[in-house]
């Protein structure tokens, strides 16, 4: 094969072509870095950065602790170069994760920009319906209340709660799945289940009894304490997990719409000691 000489005017052409084609690209380079630090540039002009935080919502969670979260999320450039306070490039989805991880209070929550200077945080705090106290009542009556967590309607425990004394709220003694001890963040127990739970405990309340808190043993047996009013001992009534509630309740019904039962039980409520709904079509009950 045989080599074809390539005259200097083509050797030349390409030459120049090479040339050319390098000082686009050294232009094209220069052009590209200089819109880079030109954007870097502005995205920190004092008229794009966000310096004013507008929280709505919020009554028991402390504004400034968001804020401090906010502005900690705000800090700083993407790449050195651009700054995450614009109001362009805030990074949204990152303050919006943390907030959620990080107050567990919070049940709903939106982030929008009104101007490019300001950020507006809508929140919707859970509201705290039950308490979850542990897995037992503490035998010092004083220490009642001093470890227990708010818990929503759905049975999500979402904060821990000061104390209370009385009985505000009505409480929740139950050992968590799978032995969990850091309540926060957990689910009191299978959802479906607590709603079952709470509309039995609702069930007994519009038969006249006032429930104050409930155990909830391994076995199954639940004992639902009642407000002793003026006796020595709390009654409680018992039943089992694994039972139709809903039949339990209308059997509780059917006997307290029995004369003899409901004048017996509120004319010696000062010694009751339980009454027993274990039993298909029974209700035993025993005074002290």
């Amino acid at each position: 094969m045989r080599d074809i000489p390539t005259s200097p005017r083509i050797i030349e052409i390409r030459h120049k072509s090479r040339i050319r084609l390098l000082r686009i690209m050294v232009l094209l380079f220069i052009l590209f870095i200089s819109i880079i630090f030109g954007l870097s540039f502005f995205s920190g002009k004092k008229g794009m950065m966000i310096n004013n935080i507008e929280i709505t919502g919020t009554h028991i969670i402390d504004q400034e602790e968001i804020k401090e979260e906010i502005y900690k999320n705000i800090f700083g450039k993407y790449v050195y170069l651009f700054d995450k306070a614009n109001g362009f490039i805030y990074p949204h989805d990152k303050i919006y994760d943390d907030l959620i991880k990080n107050f567990s209070r919070i049940e709903t929550l939106s982030i929008y920009r009104d101007d490019l200077k300001t950020l507006h945080v809508d929140i919707k705090e859970r509201v705290g319906s039950y308490l979850y106290c542990g897995i037992k009542v503490p035998e010092n009556k004083e220490e009642v209340g001093e470890n227990c967590y708010f818990v929503n309607n759905d049975g999500f425990i979402f904060d821990k709660a000061p104390y209370f004394s009385g009985n505000v709220y009505f409480k929740y003694y139950v050992e968590l799945e799978n032995g969990r001890t850091d309540p926060l963040g957990a689910q009191l127990f299978n959802a479906e289940h607590f709603y079952k739970i709470t509309r039995f405990v609702d069930e007994v309340s519009s038969l006249g009894f006032k429930p104050i808190y409930i155990i909830m043993e391994k076995d199954g047996t639940n004992s639902l304490y009642l407000d002793n009013k003026n006796n020595i001992n709390i009654p409680k009534i018992i039943f089992k997990n694994d039972e139709d509630l809903d039949l339990i309740k209308d059997n509780f019904e059917i006997a307290m719409n029995k004369k003899e039962f409901a004048s017996e039980v509120n004319s010696k409520y000062d010694t009751l000691l339980y009454i027993d709904l274990r039993f298909k079509n029974k209700v035993l009950y025993k005074f002290q």
